[in-house]
């Protein structure tokens, strides 16, 4: 019987050597800041059965690794759109659902905002209680708040495993101005490190091992890095990434993964997704205007559920192979309640979650992206036939460089639709070279024969 072999990789076809050696599991997790504000003002949690389940607990049944939470300063300083302070994301809702992370055995990612609200690229205003303070007063104040947030998480055995030190942070850190009004150079480089500093300190004096973060944008991320580098803000240990398709139309997944590699082989530090998101129906829940209307044009995935999962599996492997350690979506749980921001009451999110509305609030099969660690992995077969594939330099991106233990007869390429685009003869064996009659885009297959195996490298980039 003719035996068929299935290796299943991810080649991103814009560098010159990419080995098929996979790291530990892949991080896959979840921003869930709002969970605790939605279940207080009705909303409710549903397994696939129908079945009501504590949404935390779920994650983690379902393989989140990970779940971010944000932190405001005083948020009850504002009035949302009912009329009513604002009072979830304080620290007394961060403590409640750090325990609720830790008691399900997922690991902890906090983001300090160092605002009393949201806080963006076109905003990072301080909290009020910081307003008018000079320099050195500021920096005893922050370093007083991390310090204190940072003490009682320990206090109920919660210390996170992750601080990002601000959210987004690309253009200001800890302004004056509701707007924000660019750097404030040396007093924003002052402002990191010493955050830096009060964490070190933290970690050493409790014997913890707290992994210091920065967050920016895929837009800003290179240009911003080496701008932070110059400035002397080098003290942490991961680089954080927001990509957002609706956000940045333009960017492909092979152009994430390129700024990923790029991240990683300049600076040395581990690059993780911090914030993702993925429109899956073009439906609501309610009257609360959803703030994420496409997926951008580049991005050609269907909008449905299936889509959503497809999208997020196929830039977990992108980040992944390009060197990256993470992805964590941004508020999949944001369903619609009775729960109210400064802008609207329900959800302007809900058609991004992974929460089907229409089927009573199930989950959706968006949760298969939390085992991506398991997903298309078979590194026995990979490690027995030494296979790696890579563009020919010499070619640039008109040919693919294949080198294995196998010496392979024929080849196929196909599109997403299993149209085959191209196929060929190997005429040589050891190095051999699939040359293309024209440049590609977006995703493809390849199917690889040799005698009497079949070999599939799943989703070519270009």
């Amino acid at each position: 019987m003719k035996k068929i072999i299935v290796i299943e990789l991810m080649v991103v076809l814009f560098f010159y050597n990419i080995t098929l050696t996979f790291s530990q599991c892949f991080t896959t997790g979840a921003d869930l800041s709002y969970v605790n504000a939605v279940e207080s003002n009705g909303g409710i949690y549903q397994d696939a059965n129908g079945d009501t389940v504590d949404p935390f607990e779920l994650f983690a049944a379902e393989g989140a690794k990970m779940i971010r939470l944000r932190l405001w300063h005083t948020p009850e300083n504002l009035t949302d759109f009912c009329g009513n302070s604002i009072s979830n994301s304080n620290l007394n809702d961060l403590l409640i659902a750090a325990e609720r992370i830790k008691s399900n055995g997922m690991q902890f990612k906090l983001s300090i905002h160092y605002s009393d609200y949201f806080v963006d690229p076109s905003k990072q205003q301080m909290p009020k209680i910081w307003m008018g303070l000079d320099q050195s007063t500021l920096l005893d104040s922050i370093g007083e708040y991390t310090n204190d947030v940072l003490n009682k998480l320990y206090a109920q055995n919660t210390v996170p495993d992750i601080v990002s030190v601000g959210n987004e942070t690309t253009w200001g850190f800890i302004d004056e101005t509701s707007t924000t009004n660019g750097w404030d150079w040396p007093n924003d480089a002052e402002k990191y490190n010493f955050v830096f500093t009060i964490i070190d300190d933290f970690n050493q004096f409790n014997n913890t091992n707290i992994k210091k973060a920065i967050h920016v944008t895929e837009s800003t991320a290179v240009w911003l890095l080496e701008l932070f580098y110059e400035k002397e803000i080098t003290n942490f240990d991961i680089i954080g990434v927001s990509y957002y398709p609706f956000f940045s139309p333009e960017k492909s997944l092979a152009d994430i993964g390129q700024i990923v590699q790029d991240l990683v082989n300049t600076f040395s530090k581990e690059v993780m997704i911090f914030e993702t998101g993925f429109k899956w129906t073009n439906s609501s829940a309610d009257s609360y205007n959803n703030f994420i209307g496409n997926n951008g044009t580049t991005i050609n995935y269907p909008v449905t559920a299936e889509g959503q999962k497809n999208f997020l599996l196929d830039l977990a492997e992108t980040v992944e192979i390009n060197g990256g350690s993470g992805v964590l979506y941004w508020e999949p749980a944001w369903m619609t309640s009775s729960l109210c921001d400064q802008w609207g009451q329900g959800s302007s999110y809900e058609n991004v979650g992974f929460f089907d509305f229409n089927n009573g609030n199930r989950i959706t099969e968006a949760f298969d992206f939390f085992n991506f660690c398991g997903v298309n992995r078979n590194e026995d077969l990979v490690e027995n036939y030494n296979t790696v594939i890579s563009p020919n330099p010499a070619l640039f991106y008109d040919a693919i460089k294949v080198k294995s233990d196998l010496n392979f007869t024929t080849w196929k390429l196909f599109d997403v639709n299993g149209k085959i685009i191209e196929s060929g003869v190997f005429t040589s064996k050891g190095i051999q070279n699939i040359n293309l009659s024209k440049k590609m885009e977006g995703i493809h297959f390849l199917h690889l024969m040799a005698k009497e195996k079949e070999v599939l490298v799943r989703k070519i980039i270009f």
